[in-house]
């Protein structure tokens, strides 16, 4: 292999990039008054896609016998994944399970406030956005228990405006992080 030719993790970085970023715009074109052509055209793009994330996924299965996680080391953190969309949040929680952590995951406010009591986290990942507390609220909440003083709030949200950030801080996150967040970003953050 020549200095010019990809990683097999590079090529696998690329081709994921590539597919999400066409099936983003292909739903910010759905989004917006079409043709039937143009809608048809984009619902074909999608599928494509998705063919192409189904590859990308089977080249990530562990092979039968494999190791499919890592054993829980000293660095491994208690971790409360928070997120009223519960894909990402299963998702997120399969990720970082899979990089040794124990991980609890709760789909509402109110739930979060209940299992971080419960579970004593030393980290929560924070989706801002719940549908009946927002994520500020919650975080506000938990830091006025005693027993979660030491547990570092991490906010997750689609929003990346110095309001929001302030807001944040106001609330008592010791982090913001604009969605998505990739696997490396992830590793570093939970460790930090």
């Amino acid at each position: 292999m020549s200095s010019q030719d990809p990683t097999p993790e590079a090529s696998f970085a690329h081709e994921l990039r590539e597919a999400l970023g066409a099936m983003q715009m292909a739903l910010e074109v759905l989004r917006r008054p079409a043709d039937e052509g143009t809608r048809a055209r984009m619902l074909e793009l999608l599928e494509r896609q998705v063919g192409i994330l189904g590859k990308l996924a089977d080249q990530c299965t562990v092979p039968a016998g494999g190791k499919a996680a890592p054993a829980r080391d000293r660095s491994a953190r208690r971790i409360l994944v928070v997120d009223d969309n519960i894909d990402s949040a299963e998702v997120l929680g399969t990720l970082l399970e899979h990089m040794g952590h124990e991980v609890f995951v709760a789909y509402t406010g109110a739930r979060a406030l209940e299992v971080a009591q419960e579970r004593r986290p030393d980290i929560v990942l924070l989706d801002l956005a719940l549908p009946d507390v927002s994520g500020f609220d919650v975080a506000r909440r938990m830091r006025e228990d005693a027993g979660l003083a030491g547990t570092r709030i991490v906010g997750l949200t689609g929003f990346g405006s110095d309001e929001h950030r302030k807001r944040a801080r106001e609330a008592g996150l010791d982090d913001y992080v604009v969605k998505p967040v990739d696997a490396e970003q992830l590793g570093k953050l939970v460790t930090a």
